[in-house]
């Protein structure tokens, strides 16, 4: 992939301004518009490297020029139900990484409660594991 040109960018972010002006009137990107942007599956949101500001990591399809596969988008500027906008394009966002939780080890056994003399001040443990005194 080449290096956007000065051009390039200064496009890209006068069509990202137009866009958020258009947003912040209420309208709401069509179904041409957003049939043209690039897929993103499978993602989790994340900052964008060296900035506090938010980004989806995930894998693209469509996109201009990118080849199929594991991206980290440019911070969201705007989101909305199945879209979002960054500062480089719009995106059709799907559903993002499921990971399933971790099941426990079989040999885990939960920890017994303390013996009354093991707790402070000779406190008592409740059943929801709180000390009381």
């Amino acid at each position: 992939m080449r290096p956007l040109s000065l051009r390039d960018l200064v496009r890209r972010r006068a069509d990202a301004s137009r866009d958020i002006d258009l947003l912040s009137s209420g309208w709401i990107p069509d179904a041409r518009t957003l049939a043209e942007a690039p897929c993103l599956s499978d993602y989790v949101e994340t900052t964008y490297p060296g900035t506090d500001l938010p980004c989806l990591h995930g894998y693209v399809s469509g996109h201009p020029l990118l080849p199929p596969g594991p991206v980290t988008t440019s911070p969201i500027l705007a989101r909305g139900p199945g879209w979002i906008r960054t500062e480089s394009r719009w995106y059709v966002i799907g559903d993002p990484l499921r990971i399933p939780p971790e099941p426990a080890a079989p040999d885990a056994q939960p920890k017994p409660a303390p013996e009354h003399h093991d707790l402070p001040n000779g406190g008592v443990t409740t059943p929801d594991g709180f000390v009381g005194f």
